[in-house]
């Protein structure tokens, strides 16, 4: 098991976040905290969708919690003053991989985190705030 290239993560979120989230193109600096653990899955294939082998395979898990200030440009005499912003996006990545991103998760996602087990790309829907969990049923 290798380690996930931390600096690597870092720029694919925030590049990544950039594109994603019209919120940050005001923003200044952009601060981020890493959580890497081991995870277990019970496929090559890890959280993704797709073919791989039927063999337990642990993985190293990376959250980035991606958080930014604003500039407030009304203290024009004495400097720029910063205002943090309270929301804070989540990117999840399987073994280095991309796998899904959050802009202010439910509480399923930090129950998870918590837990050190993070749900799977399918699985992932439960962690969007709006989340009713009843896609796909039909009456």
């Amino acid at each position: 098991m290798k380690y996930p290239n931390l600096e690597l993560i870092e720029y694919i979120t925030d590049n990544l976040a950039v594109e994603t989230f019209d919120i940050l193109y005001n923003s200044y600096t952009h601060r981020f905290k890493m959580y890497v653990f081991p995870q277990t899955w019970s496929s090559t294939a890890l959280g993704f969708s797709g073919c791989g082998g039927q063999a337990i395979t642990e993985a190293y898990t990376t959250v980035v919690e991606m958080s930014w200030d604003y500039i407030n440009k009304t203290d024009e005499i004495r400097g720029l003053n910063l205002t943090e912003s309270e929301d804070r996006i989540y990117a999840v990545f399987f073994d280095g991989k991309f796998a899904y991103m959050y802009l202010n998760p439910s509480k399923q996602f930090f129950k998870d985190l918590n837990n050190r087990f993070m749900k799977s790309q399918r699985g992932s829907q439960v962690y969007d705030e709006d989340y009713t969990g009843n896609e796909g049923l039909s009456f």
